[in-house]
């Protein structure tokens, strides 16, 4: 079985070989090394760099896998990415589906108070998540593969992934179908090893320039520039010896070492191992590069953004101005029970208080009734009349009584509630307001000189229209609780 050693050491040459003939490097400049570390922790099995002909640097990277570190270069799932994209996704279909109830049902999300409003973000958010989580868990993207990981986090003039010919069983492998297939896709090279030491090429560099040109270039810490730098100045050797903490930084330490040693590490690994085993993902040392994306970050944030002053307008609405949004019926408001009949239900039906027939267009004008006038000096004739209340059953005032005494030569402000044009409609309004302890009275129109027709009055007469107002908003409270609420009370004046 081959080493990971053996996978170095066998590939160096090759590499050699392989640039000389592509660059025509000047052989002296030509120098080699293994088990480079950068000064930001980035490894590279293998490093060649040499000068080309026209006198520029080229430095090459690679990285070896044996089969007892096949985790390097096979894919697993990128769960961090993978879970931030499933958070985004569950936080916009929470917004878009909190934003349309908002339009729509504004009243319905007013009724479910601050905890409802809660479960409601909550369980819309859970329901995008879980789709997501479901859905796109096979996604190509997050096919994460340490080793392509590792080479997007810096830029070089050409990578190179060398792996052992046992690392893979098959070339139809689907791990080694998806190496390759990254490899192309971000222009690295890939190579097989075989145990006798030969070199198959599966895919070499781009050479188009137009990889990696928004990474940054790496500072390898070679063991020639360690040397050269020590030689040539030993202060130099103080920039890698780390200071000593000054005493509340030791007390600091010492406090909080064993915390961290005795009980955070060992939290944190346990509830990470138990949010990656269900994703199948195992917890290595391979998965350092599984970051979130910038983006997905951004989207999360906004989309809360946009829930929560929908939520504070929702929480801190009134009921009136709710009143207002309720989508009222398109139909003829009349054939609503309860609209001018307060009294047992009719299985019949309640009469409109306009009745028309059915296919008969009424007039553009109203019909007017002539004046008659009786003769001089004679006496006048008796005259039929019309009923044109609508109401031949409606009871005569007793003979001698003046309905208008009690408002003649008086002034002030009352309240109107509903007008009508039979007086029995009236005096049924009334006698359900007063059922429920309203103090209501019929008024007839002509006593105000406003023509046929009665008033239902609520209240007394007030002298001011101040007072007037209050005692309106007062009698509608208690209608809305009496369930005889049908419209603001109209403050009107009495002269």
């Amino acid at each position: 079985m081959q080493t990971e050693d053996d996978i170095k050491r066998a590939f160096l040459p090759y590499l050699k070989e392989f640039y000389r003939y592509r660059y025509e490097y000047r052989p002296e400049s030509v120098y080699a090394e293994l088990d480079n570390v950068s000064a930001g922790g980035l490894v590279a099995d293998g490093m060649l760099s040499f000068r080309k002909d026209d006198g520029n640097p080229f430095v090459c990277t690679y990285e070896a896998s044996s089969i007892d570190k096949a985790e390097e270069v096979k894919f697993s799932l990128n769960v961090v990415y993978f879970t931030w994209d499933c958070l985004a996704f569950g936080a916009v279909v929470a917004a878009v589906a909190y934003g349309a109830t908002f339009a729509l049902r504004l009243p319905w999300l007013v009724g479910l108070q601050w905890a409802g409003n809660l479960g409601f973000v909550l369980g819309t958010g859970l329901i995008g998540f879980f789709t997501w989580y479901f859905t796109m868990r096979g996604w190509r993207k997050y096919r994460y593969i340490y080793a392509i990981e590792q080479f997007k986090r810096y830029f070089a003039d050409e990578q190179w992934i060398a792996v052992a010919d046992d690392v893979f069983p098959a070339p139809t492998d689907p791990y080694l179908l998806e190496l390759k297939s990254q490899c192309v896709y971000n222009g690295f090279g890939l190579v097989q090893i075989s145990h006798k030491g030969g070199v198959r090429v599966l895919a070499t560099p781009s050479r188009l320039g137009i990889y990696g040109k928004d990474r940054r270039m790496v500072q390898w810490v070679t063991q020639r520039d360690w040397y050269r730098a020590v030689s040539g100045n030993m202060s130099v050797l103080a920039r890698y010896r780390t200071s000593m903490p000054d005493e509340i930084g030791q007390a600091w330490n010492k406090l909080v070492r064993p915390v961290r040693y005795l009980f955070w590490e060992p939290v944190k690994k346990a509830l990470w191992s138990a949010f990656t085993r269900p994703l199948g993902n195992a917890d290595t040392a391979f998965d350092r590069y599984m970051t979130g994306q910038s983006v997905q970050k951004w989207v999360f944030t906004l989309a809360l953004m946009a829930i929560v002053p929908l939520g504070y307008r929702v929480l801190t609405v009134r009921a009136d101005d709710v009143r207002d949004v309720v989508e009222r019926p398109e139909e003829n408001p009349e054939d609503q029970y309860g609209y001018l009949y307060e009294g047992p239900r009719d299985p019949r039906g309640i009469p409109k208080q306009y009745p028309e027939a059915a296919g008969v267009t009424p007039d553009p004008e109203p019909i007017k009734v002539p004046e008659i006038t009786p003769p001089a000096g004679g006496k006048q004739e008796e005259v039929p009349t019309i009923n044109l209340s609508g109401n031949e059953d409606e009871p005569e005032p007793a003979v001698g009584a003046d309905p208008c005494g009690e408002y003649r030569g008086k002034t002030g402000w009352f309240l109107e509630d509903n007008s009508f044009v039979g007086k029995n409609l009236a005096d049924e309004r009334v006698a359900a307001l007063q059922r429920m302890g309203i103090p209501g009275s019929v008024l007839p129109k002509n006593c105000i000189g406003e023509g046929a027709g009665y008033i239902v009055r609520v209240g007394e007469l007030y002298a001011k229209e101040s007072v007037a107002a209050r005692q309106a908003a007062a009698f509608a409270k208690t209608m809305q609780q009496a369930g005889l609420y049908q419209g603001d009370l109209t403050v009107r004046r009495l002269e």
